[in-house]
C-alpha cells in the first residue's frame, strides 16, 4: 500500500504483518474509508498463509485518537438509517480484530482515547509506550462508548469501565496495566523493538495452536450485542447533547448542555 493509505502493511519479518494507522495529521482518529480500508487489509493478512503473527501500531505522535470528530459531525446530520450502517462498520472492525485467527500484538503511544482503547481491547496483547495517555472521553461531547463496551468491559470489568466512563478521567501506562488494558509497558525509543521480539517469541509456537488458544479463550460477542451497541451509538449520535458537543469541541469553547 502507498503512503497515501490511511492503512499502511508491510512485513518486517517473513511471517510478521506490520499494521500502520496512517493519518497521523488526524492522530489516526477513525472515520469510515479508514475503516473500509483497515477491514480490506485484515482480510488480506488473514488469507496469507506465511503470515502468523501481526503487530498493530500508528504513525506519527499518537495511536490514535479515537472516532474522527469531524466524521462524527458530518455523520449527525445523516439519516438513522445511515448512521447505523456507519456505527456497524466500527462494530464489525472490533469482531474482527477481535475473533482475528492470528495473534495480534497492540503497539501504543501517545494519545490512545475512545475507538482507540476499544482497538486494544480486542488485540491479544498490548504494549504501551511510557508516554501513553488514555482516556472514554465520549461524555464530555455527548456521546457513550456504545459500541466499544463489550470489549473494554470484558477487559477491565464492570466496576472500573464505569469510573472511567462516568469521569472521563485521562490515565496513564501503569493504571492502563493495571486495568489490564495493557500487558507491559517500554520506553517510547524501543517500542517496536520490544513489539517484534515478543512476535519472535510466538512464532516459535505452532500456528494451530495459536488458532486454538485464541479460540478457546475468547467470549462470545453475539450479533444481538452488535447490532444493539451500533444502533446505540447511532442514536446517541444524532440527540441534542451530541450535536452541541461536537460543535463545541471543533469550535474550541464549552458544551452548554441542556
Amino acid at each position: 500500500m502507498n503512503s497515501l493509505s490511511s492503512i499502511l502493511v508491510t512485513k518486517p519479518d517473513p511471517s510478521i504483518c506490520l499494521l500502520t494507522l496512517n493519518r497521523p495529521e488526524k492522530r489516526n482518529a477513525l472515520n469510515g474509508p479508514m475503516i473500509q480500508e483497515w477491514m480490506q487489509a485484515l482480510q488480506k493478512i488473514a488469507d496469507d498463509a506465511s503470515i502468523h503473527v501481526v503487530i498493530l501500531n500508528g504513525n506519527g505522535e499518537h495511536f490514535c485518537a479515537g472516532a474522527d470528530m469531524a466524521w462524527m459531525q458530518k455523520m449527525a446530520q445523516a439519516s438513522h438509517e445511515e448512521n447505523v450502517n456507519d456505527t456497524l462498520q466500527l462494530a464489525r472492525l472490533l469482531e474482527r480484530i477481535y475473533t482475528f485467527p492470528k495473534p495480534i500484538i497492540g503497539l501504543v503511544h501517545g494519545a490512545v482515547m475512545g475507538g482507540g482503547l476499544g482497538v486494544i481491547a480486542c488485540c491479544d496483547m498490548v504494549i504501551a509506550a511510557s508516554n501513553s495517555v488514555f482516556c472514554f472521553p465520549e461524555t464530555k461531547i455527548g456521546l457513550t462508548p456504545s459500541v466499544i463496551s463489550p470489549y473494554i468491559l470484558s477487559v477491565m470489568g464492570e466496576r472500573s469501565a464505569r469510573y472511567y466512563f462516568l469521569t472521563a478521567e485521562s490515565f496513564d501506562s501503569h493504571i492502563a496495566t493495571k486495568l489490564k488494558l495493557v500487558q507491559q509497558i517500554a520506553p517510547l525509543e524501543k517500542l517496536f523493538d520490544t513489539g517484534l521480539m515478543l512476535a519472535k517469541n510466538i512464532l516459535k509456537n505452532s500456528p494451530h495452536a495459536l488458532f486454538e488458544a485464541k479460540r478457546i479463550t475468547r467470549r462470545a460477542i453475539s450479533e444481538e450485542t452488535i447490532k444493539m451497541t451500533a444502533e446505540h451509538l447511532a442514536s446517541m449520535r444524532t440527540s441534542r447533547d451530541a450535536q452541541e458537543g461536537l460543535n463545541a469541541f471543533l469550535e474550541k469553547r464549552s458544551p452548554v448542555w441542556e
